[in-house]
């Protein structure tokens, strides 16, 4: 049988380390004790406080109180969506990426247009972020086409047999 384990003196935890009952961090401390109070809480606001803080809220917001204004729309409508921002064209004209020549010309307009303020960095930076993908691309689709030239070759071409292991 276990013995019961002893807090160790001027600590929250027991012999081995552990949360003790009864702790901020450990079992039935500060969490319980949050819940506690929430439902003091809900148990001591009645539908009717409610009602008459809305009601003093909405007084107060016809009054010109902007945060009263905020707390009444927002509890009754919702919390406004954030609106997303216009987008604008980008004032850069880029090639076609097909080769990895176009893309370094793409590369040199973009740090061009940043250099002269037309385009800002966060957009440079999702645009170079594009072109470097793109470039991902194509080299890797060289690579097959080569790779698969050599396969061809191979298998036209004899190497004498094929070897025994003894």
């Amino acid at each position: 049988m276990e013995q019961p384990e002893e807090k160790a003196q001027g600590s929250w935890h027991d012999s081995r380390g552990r949360f003790t009952p009864g702790n901020p961090g450990g079992p039935g401390g500060s969490r319980s004790r949050a819940t506690e109070l929430r439902r003091a809480a809900e148990n001591a606001i009645t539908v009717e406080h409610i009602g008459a803080l809305i009601r003093k809220a909405t007084r107060m917001g016809l009054e010109g109180n902007l945060a009263a204004m905020r707390l009444v729309f927002e509890r009754t409508t919702g919390r406004p969506i954030d609106a997303q921002p216009e987008t604008e064209p980008i004032p850069l004209t880029l090639p076609r990426l097909q080769t990895a020549s176009d893309c370094a010309k793409a590369t040199d307009k973009v740090l061009d247009g940043m250099c002269r303020g037309l385009v800002d960095r966060d957009t440079a930076r999702v645009m170079l972020e594009g072109i470097q993908t793109r470039l991902k691309a194509i080299e890797t689709l060289d690579l097959e086409a080569r790779l698969a030239e050599i396969e061809k070759a191979a298998s036209v071409v004899d190497f004498g047999g094929s070897r025994k292991r003894g």
